[in-house]
């Protein structure tokens, strides 16, 4: 009878112990993994937004600025006039 309720020894005892210690600090170690790549990530997408932003502004000031162009000669401005005839379409300028 005294068989089925397990080793009572020193050394038993502490080598179970250690084991659930052991698991539970596997636990802690990846849930603290998990922590510090969602950090990692979120740090990482912030610098990555940043520097687009940046980016965007220094493209707004570097776009050169172009003037409407109002009398390119001919007096119809930039349009084209295109009519539908029964071969096609004919541009008209």
């Amino acid at each position: 009878m005294t068989e089925t309720l397990g080793p009572s020894d020193f050394g038993t005892r502490f080598h179970l112990a250690m084991k659930s210690f052991g698991g539970f600090l596997a636990k802690a170690g990846f849930g603290l993994f998990l922590i510090v790549a969602a950090f990692v990530a979120l740090v990482a997408t912030t610098f990555v937004g940043i520097m687009l932003a940046i980016a965007a502004v220094f493209l707004t000031f570097a776009r050169p600025r172009r003037k409407p162009v109002h009398g390119s000669g001919s007096g119809a401005g930039d349009t084209l006039e295109a009519r539908r005839t029964a071969d096609g379409w004919v541009i008209e300028i």
